[in-house]
């Protein structure tokens, strides 16, 4: 095929994108300029309205790409894409991509899923770690430099946690809890009834079986992706099954938790606590009271982010684009049946 021409439409390290246009079997790479970012994320947060308000100055950049690197492509897109072949999501999931009409037009989605299930599985890991051992509660003994015990400090061994998705992160925590002597519980969507010692975990449960987790769990982690099915899976009834010394840690995507009755439950002491890395509005609202909630840890939305991701992340899209223009599969394909 003819060389293609790549549109890269989030930040990316100007040596990777001349990487790309050094590679002799590319046409073009190009980013969208950086003083077109905000105006581009502005009209990707804008919905349905995005075709009418989609930015003239981006037109030309769409219009002769033939594949796209994305993290997110607004509503009503594929119709500014006449040449597009092919999208590769900077990312494990491609829920920012409901509404572009890229899937639904039968244009293959290819994702990075797995290239950050380890760090993603080892921020799970520390979040549960520092809630167990009340590391907030001595780190404020620190900044008052008050020399005092905290209490309420946990052991590992014998705790259980469930992992509601095992895929390449649940399994990663899995192994990780494992080694802790923790027993394990997790969910996957694939499962049809409940086994015991599959997987890698003590017990495999079929989705009907959340629950019985949640009752079970001392910490329940999130690891699904967001769709139709995961869209407030947590919610009051869900929060109010789980233990009162329990615990919620969040990596997943943060629409996966209905995040007012999560801030109620924590509040009134329905759940212990929470580890939180995603949350329904990003960046997180200023009056959020999540920013000051002793029993609260947050990150960013960065669990995935380590300085050798960006490197795992172009091994995977390289291979493709290898594939691609020599017309072979591509891997890491989207099912466009389920692609949410």
């Amino acid at each position: 095929m003819d060389k293609p021409n790549i549109l890269i439409t989030s930040p990316m390290s100007r040596d990777y994108v001349a990487k790309l246009n050094a590679n002799p079997r590319v046409g073009k790479a190009q980013q969208l300029p950086r003083e077109m970012w905000t105006q581009f994320r502005e009209v990707y947060e804008s919905g349905p309205k995005a075709e009418a308000t989609g930015p003239k100055e981006m037109a030309p950049f769409f219009a002769e790409a033939d594949v796209i690197i994305c993290m997110g492509l607004p509503h009503g897109s594929v119709r500014w894409t006449p040449r597009l072949k092919w999208v590769q999501a900077w990312s494990a999931g491609v829920d920012h991509m409901k509404g572009s009409g890229i899937i639904e037009a039968g244009i293959p989605v290819t994702s990075l899923a797995g290239a950050n299930a380890a760090p993603v599985a080892e921020h799970a890991m520390m979040m549960l770690l520092m809630l167990a051992k009340n590391m907030k509660g001595f780190e404020d003994n620190a900044r008052q430099r008050k020399w005092r015990p905290t209490p309420d400090v946990d052991e590992m061994g014998g705790r259980t946690v469930g992992i509601v998705g095992l895929g390449a992160i649940g399994r990663h925590l899995a192994r990780m809890a494992r080694g802790f002597d923790m027993r394990v519980l997790a969910i996957r969507r694939s499962a049809s009834s409940r086994q015991k010692a599959v997987e890698g975990v003590d017990e495999l449960l079929p989705p009907a079986d959340l629950p019985y987790l949640l009752a079970q769990s001392d910490f329940v982690v999130l690891s699904v992706p967001l769709s139709k099915e995961t869209d407030k899976l947590i919610a009051e009834r869900e929060l109010h099954a789980m233990k009162r010394t329990a615990h919620l840690i969040n990596v997943a995507r943060g629409e996966v938790v209905d995040e007012p009755a999560m801030i109620r439950a924590l509040k009134e002491g329905t759940i212990a606590g929470a580890g939180l890395d995603v949350f329904t509005n990003e960046p997180l609202e200023q009056e959020s009271p999540l920013w000051d909630m002793p029993n609260v840890i947050m990150t960013s939305h960065r669990a995935g982010r380590t300085v050798r991701l960006e490197e795992r992340q172009a091994r995977m899209f390289e291979e493709n684009l290898e594939r691609f223009v020599s017309g072979q599969p591509l891997l890491y394909l989207v099912d466009p049946k389920s692609p949410y």
